[in-house]
């Protein structure tokens, strides 16, 4: 009984939606919470049917979760007058995110970055099975070079994740090709938002496109911090040191503590210089 509490809850938590949307977003979890349930799968794919999207993925509890972050939350909603906006998703896994964007924005253009090889055949699968049009697909890990880095994924199946940080996945270790979003992104053109959760490499990622220039061009930004609780001030402070006095900055989703959020939202406050689109 307290899991049906817990979710109804959840689900009447949800923003930008009516009644009927959030009963229904009700009824999603409680089908979920069952299939996870009567299941007897193990390392085998899963799949969804979410908000009018198939979702295929390997856990049912990875897959909750960031149905509730992304869809029921909507920590990557955000507000633009762009008939057809520019959306940049660093850190795609398997691609939920960029379902929401296309739900939230369905005229929107997407290029969605995994470095993950198996989260990256999923987030194909996933984009293919609903036939969105608009989205272009990257098997690229982010970072501040052009050269090849270290780059750890969990042995694990479930754990479609990756790092350039051993500590925060724990794995096997490849050579990868990486890349500078710099250089990625198309020259006078401005994006209007972008998501940034790639393990770690925030920092490599965002204080390089700083240097060059190109965060000028960006108009909205959400970022997943990871720190530990010794380092999450420094950490934070470091972030509010990159965006300047340029951004202001608010907390969305969970939070570390009531000081420090765990995704922290930046928007532009002066006009970008680059308007091209």
């Amino acid at each position: 009984m307290l899991t049906f509490f817990r979710l109804w809850k959840l689900a009447f938590s949800r923003q930008n939606t009516h009644l009927a949307g959030r009963f229904r977003t009700f009824l999603t979890l409680i089908r979920i919470h069952v299939q996870a349930k009567l299941s007897k799968q193990k390392d085998e794919l899963i799949r969804l049917n979410l908000e009018g999207f198939t979702i295929t993925g390997y856990s049912y509890v990875t897959l909750t979760e960031l149905y509730s972050d992304i869809f029921i939350k909507q920590v990557y909603r955000f507000e633009t007058t762009a008939k057809r906006p520019f959306i940049i998703d660093c850190g795609a896994n398997i691609g939920m995110s960029v379902l929401y964007f296309k739900q939230l924005y369905p005229k929107s253009e997407v290029w969605a970055y995994e470095a993950n090889p198996e989260a990256f055949a999923l987030l194909q699968r996933n984009v293919e099975a609903n036939k969105l049009k608009g989205v272009r697909l990257f098997n690229y890990v982010l970072s501040d070079t052009d050269n090849e880095v270290d780059f750890y994924i969990p042995e694990v199946t479930a754990g479609l994740n990756g790092s350039l940080h051993p500590s925060i996945a724990k794995g096997k270790k490849q050579r990868m090709k990486a890349y500078k979003l710099s250089g990625l992104l198309p020259a006078h053109r401005t994006v209007d938002f972008v998501k940034v959760d790639i393990e770690g490499a925030e920092f490599n990622v965002l204080g390089e496109i700083s240097q060059s220039g190109r965060l000028n061009d960006i108009r909205q930004l959400v970022v997943e911090l990871h720190a530990s609780s010794e380092s999450v001030q420094l950490k934070f402070n470091t972030l509010l040191d990159i965006f300047g006095a340029a951004y202001r900055h608010e907390a969305v989703g969970d939070q570390y503590t009531l000081d420090f959020p765990h995704l922290v939202k930046f928007t532009r406050v002066d006009r970008p210089t680059s308007t091209h689109r």
